[in-house]
């Protein structure tokens, strides 16, 4: 069994070094279609031993269909120039493809949408493996065509969407696009709708901006729904995420009764999906309800696990978008007046399910720094979750407790183990390993505190800056 890489890229000479190092001996080839760059881009390529093409830009569809060309792979696996691929989840999709039956045409897998601070803003999916021959279509937001698609939890993670000023650009370049597909298609057709999707997607995003696009999401999000909820097997995930943008312009422009009634249809319809559970629970919140709005949030908390452990757990898939605002919640704000019989039965759900945003919820709920124990200990590269405890222990001078999990030999993260070296006054050690942590995963946030926490850092980072002149 022979697996091409494909890359298509232009003027991408700052992300491509991060991709190609992780693609580095996994692919029997790597083809790159460049598109125009005026940078480092086919030198860096090059440098990695890709097979470069220089293509003329006519769309994202044209360029996927040049590389599936020039591939010579019996499995084709696509990638942004700003994805990143680790090495346990390329041994994951790689016994997929061995064992693979024929009537698979392809696989769709997970993507890990980082912010600057990196950590997972979102989780997404799309199809980026397919059979040799296969052709793509559309300008942008372009897929495969195939008939037999399996989804499978093997995650890529990318770095795109990390920068808000480069999603709306990207937005802004879409919506001339999209706009011009749509006025070549019959409307009301199939093709015509899913293009329709793409659209209040990218109103979505450019509301960010302009308010005004909100109003577009719901008469859009309106027609779709109209026509795809006739049709929910050949919709799928595209009708069950549809709910979630036009109930995000609902709650946007305080149009609460509507939504109410849009997350009505959308149980009613035997759908899940942690937006939409996340919009009740601000729903029921507002309406001073505290047990249906914990129950909510339960909920939503439940499905952003499911979906981080697998993103086709739920019928037809799911995103997870929402996941800030559900971290927000816990980090700033007050949690409902509950009975103490409610927080134990969560407790109770969270000892049966585990997951990492269950059991922030209960520590929200609690305080328990026992919770937050068990998190770092289970999920031990997380900032937020170690950022948390640390926060605790400071707060409860609880020095002596953190140096006896260390001497009773259990696994930490670099994070921790760095904190516990500043604890002993071990500078030079402590900061070795901040520094070696920040050049595997960059963060805004870690970045800060550093300069912050070691003034000798601005000295060596000036001094660097004065010798690259």
């Amino acid at each position: 069994m022979k697996i091409s890489a494909c890359i298509i890229a232009k003027n991408e000479e700052k992300n491509l070094p991060r991709l190609l190092r992780s693609l580095k001996g996994k692919f029997d080839e790597i083809i790159l279609v460049d598109t125009g760059s005026t940078d480092r881009t086919v030198e860096i390529a090059e440098s990695f031993g890709c097979k470069v093409f220089r293509h003329r830009w006519k769309g994202f569809a044209d360029a996927r269909n040049r590389a599936v060309k020039e591939a010579t792979g019996d499995w084709l696996w696509h990638f942004d120039a700003d994805f990143e691929l680790e090495e346990e989840e390329y041994k994951k999709a790689l016994l997929v493809l061995k064992g693979a039956p024929p009537e698979v045409e392809a696989f769709s897998i997970g993507v890990k949408n980082f912010d600057l601070d990196g950590r997972v803003k979102s989780i997404s999916s799309h199809i980026f493996i397919h059979r040799r021959g296969i052709e793509w279509k559309g300008k942008v937001h372009e897929s495969p065509k195939v008939n037999r698609v399996v989804g499978i939890p093997v995650f890529v993670n990318h770095y795109g969407y990390a920068v808000p000023d480069l999603l709306l650009k990207k937005a802004k370049r879409n919506l001339s696009l999209l706009k011009e597909e749509l006025s070549l298609l019959n409307k009301g057709s199939r093709e015509y709708n899913y293009r329709l999707f793409f659209l209040v997607q990218t109103y979505i995003i450019l509301s960010a901006e302009d308010k005004k696009y909100l109003n577009l999401v719901i008469e859009h999000a309106k027609e779709f729904l109209e026509n795809a909820k006739k049709e929910p097997e050949e919709y799928g995930f595209f009708l069950v995420f549809m709910y979630n943008y036009y109930g995000r312009a609902l709650w946007k422009l305080d149009k609460y009764e509507e939504l109410r009634r849009v997350i009505k249809e959308f149980r009613e319809l035997g759908f899940k999906l942690p937006e939409i559970s996340f919009l009740a629970y601000l729903l029921s919140k507002k309406e001073n309800k505290a047990d249906e709005a914990v129950d909510n949030l339960v909920d939503s908390a439940v499905l952003f696990d499911m979906l981080s452990e697998n993103p086709f757990s739920l019928k037809w898939g799911g995103v997870s978008e929402f996941l800030p605002l559900f971290e927000n919640e816990i980090l700033n704000k007050e949690p409902p007046k509950v009975s103490e019989k409610k927080i134990r039965d969560i407790e109770k759900l969270w000892r049966k399910k585990g997951g990492r945003n269950l059991g922030l919820l209960v520590f929200w709920l609690t305080r328990k720094e026992r919770v937050l124990k068990k998190l770092v200990l289970k999920y031990q590269e997380d900032l937020l979750l170690y950022a948390l405890l640390v926060n605790e222990l400071v707060k409860s001078s609880k020095k002596d407790e953190v140096e006896k999990f260390s001497r009773m030999g259990l696994k930490f993260s670099e994070l921790f183990a760095a904190q516990l070296y500043e604890w002993e006054g071990r500078r030079k050690e402590a900061l070795c390993l901040f520094l070696t942590l920040l050049q595997k995963k960059p963060s805004k946030l870690l970045f800060s505190y550093l300069l912050g926490k070691y003034p000798e850092l601005s000295k060596i980072l000036s001094a660097s800056d004065d010798n690259g002149k």
